[in-house]
């Protein structure tokens, strides 16, 4: 049976009722995509700073950039805007604004407070959540997530397979650019180009043949073999692939595009880039809104704020306190420890996000020492993740789960395989494997920072942990975007990050660290049985196949232990109360379709 554009656009659902509901699928239905086959870290920002966050001045001509207080023009085609359940993995607010009646308010400036900057602009060669953080506002890749992980459309209006799920056809909708430009499937054509030529995440595409432009509103991508996996390659929201105009994006290499380049078909535009004060982004008066409900990354994204800033303040207490003085109207990830007081104080909404992250402890493949199974084995018999988690959530325990697989409970792919090694807490064992190790007190460096306060915490705790083995253990502290320029390294032996989509939706994500090669967090993790695991994933054309590898993928993790799963964390963020229609969803900030009421 062939997936046509209309199952996609009338009758979506959810991934945990398609995965309940579906057995074998094969053919066309292929098409339905479930999962991101993705090279791509979704791990956490880049935080430069010594800066403590600037707020730009209300935007003016010296700045080339102008404020539009007229409501953007109204879709009159449905883009794929009937809403589907939002149940199964999504991240969910426990106390969320109500969706939207109506039409919000247009006009005003909204200041959110943000952990970093961008490394860069230019998401095709960065797998920095903060790139995306910022550039989703003017980029748009061809499809999306929606609210409920299922596929949407974005720059395509609608999409099908062919029978065999060899070659799929988008249909793209009417749309213009930033800079005024109709865009055209040659646009798609060349940003793709481009993507494949520079992106980190190349190996997601691997299936794709050919790409081409049979006319301006079609673009077409021929396989070399069937797979479940195309369409989150194309939606997975960290190094996406997004459209350009040709004339813009033709021919740029990697790292060379500059902030005039950054033409989109979103709802906002950039106006101003000043890398550790903030990114000022005005409304993109050539912005069609399509649909009646925002979903996920795509549906309708309404420009309601004449202007929104994103300003970096590294320190948290300084977010929480400009957030309750008024200078912010967003600040990210709050303390734990300042849920309850921001709860009871009626000019702060604040939100605790499930499932955002899973912390992993990274061993350096680079390193002789971390590269020894008996001394990755002996991290993982001693640790105990109880402690770990009260001491990251300053003992809140509705901010953290101990469960051991890569996968959360609310992701369809959760699996028990391997738990008997997960959270033993043995002293004895740890003890013994570190001595069949060969290891004779040497300095054991942990590498971490203080930009991310569950990374130092995470490192700090399991350093002390440690100790109780016999582990001369040494926490090293440098900035974010140092520690993970230090992957490469093979100074070090063990550091931290977080791992955000991989453990709801993206699956494959996992295989750019540690499918071979050992990208970025991987620090050179090469297993070919892993790899092999992977690769079946990418393969499979039934449910059951993809499944059964992902369980051999955890099987290895906890085997050959290529890091440590610690706990699943709960986030926490905050806005001003008189702002309404803000939903959390995923670890994306979505201030389009939400507005300054009374």
């Amino acid at each position: 049976m062939s997936l046509k554009a209309s199952i996609f656009r009338a009758e979506r659902m959810s991934r945990r009722r398609l995965l309940a509901g579906m057995g074998a699928i094969s053919g066309g239905m292929l098409a339905s995509s479930l999962l991101a086959a993705c090279g791509g870290s979704d791990d956490e920002e880049e935080t430069p700073a010594t800066s403590g966050g600037t707020t730009p001045e209300a935007t003016s001509a010296s700045s080339g950039s102008e404020t539009a207080t007229e409501a953007p023009a109204e879709a009159t085609t449905d883009a794929g805007a009937e809403s589907s359940p939002t149940e199964g993995g999504e991240a969910a607010a426990t106390e969320p604004s109500a969706e939207p009646t109506g039409e919000g308010v247009y006009g005003g400036v909204f200041n959110a407070a943000v952990e970093s900057p961008p490394p860069t602009l230019d998401i095709a060669i960065t797998l920095a959540a903060a790139a995306r953080e910022a550039t989703l506002y003017w980029h748009e890749s061809i499809v999306a997530y929606g609210e409920g992980y299922e596929i949407v459309p974005l720059v395509a209006d609608s999409w099908e397979a062919s029978d065999d799920g060899m070659t799929y056809t988008f249909t793209l909708r009417d749309a213009k650019f930033s800079n005024g430009k109709q865009m055209t499937s040659d646009d798609v054509v060349a940003s793709f180009d481009r993507y494949m030529n520079v992106t980190a995440r190349a190996s997601a595409f691997e299936m794709v043949d050919s790409w081409e432009a049979p006319d301006d509103k079609t673009f077409v991508m021929k396989l070399s073999y069937p797979t479940m996996t195309l369409l989150d390659a194309l939606a997975y929201p960290v190094g996406t692939p997004v459209v350009f105009p040709r004339d813009v994006i033709e021919g740029k290499e990697a790292g060379k595009l500059s902030n005039e380049d950054m033409i989109g078909t979103g709802p906002y535009k950039l106006a101003e880039w000043k890398p550790d004060q903030y990114l000022k982004l005005v409304r993109n008066d050539e912005y069609v809104v399509t649909g009646t409900e925002r979903d996920g990354l795509g549906g309708a994204r309404v420009p309601y704020f004449d202007e929104i800033n994103l300003i970096p303040v590294p320190e948290v207490a300084g977010r929480v306190a400009g957030l309750e003085t008024g200078e912010y109207d967003y600040a990210a990830s709050p303390a734990t420890t300042e849920y309850d007081r921001l709860k009871e104080n009626s000019d702060i909404a604040p939100y605790i996000i499930e499932d955002q992250r899973w912390i992993v402890i990274l061993f350096n493949f680079r390193n002789e020492i971390s590269s020894n199974l008996k001394f990755r084995q002996a991290v993982q018999a001693a640790l105990d993740m109880d402690s770990l988690g009260q001491s990251v959530t300053n003992g809140r325990k509705e901010f953290y789960t101990v469960q051991p697989s890569m996968w959360f409970k609310s992701s369809p792919w959760h699996t028990e395989v391997g738990a008997e090694l997960y959270n033993q807490k043995d002293i004895e064992k740890g003890t013994q494997l570190l001595q069949e190790s060969g290891y004779t007190d040497q300095e054991i460096v942990m590498v971490t920072n203080r930009n991310y306060d569950y990374m130092y915490k995470t490192i700090v705790t399991a350093a002390e942990q440690l100790k109780a083995i016999g582990m001369n253990t040494k926490v090293e502290v440098i900035d974010w975007p140092a520690q993970q320029a230090r992957w490469k390294e093979s100074d070090w032996q063990m550091s931290v990050t977080g791992y955000l989509s991989q453990g709801i939706f993206a699956p494959d994500a996992f295989g750019a660290f540690y499918g071979g090669g050992g990208a970025d967090a991987g620090a050179g993790y090469d297993n070919p049985d892993m790899t092999k695991a992977f690769e079946d994933a990418m393969k499979a054309t039934t449910l059951e196949e993809r499944k059964a590898a992902f369980e051999q993928v955890q099987r290895i993790w906890y085997d050959d232990v290529p890091g440590i799963k610690t706990v699943d964390t709960n986030g926490l963020t905050a806005l001003r109360s008189d702002i309404q229609g803000y939903i959390p969803w995923y670890n994306t900030t979505r201030f389009w379709t939400c507005w300054r009421g009374e």
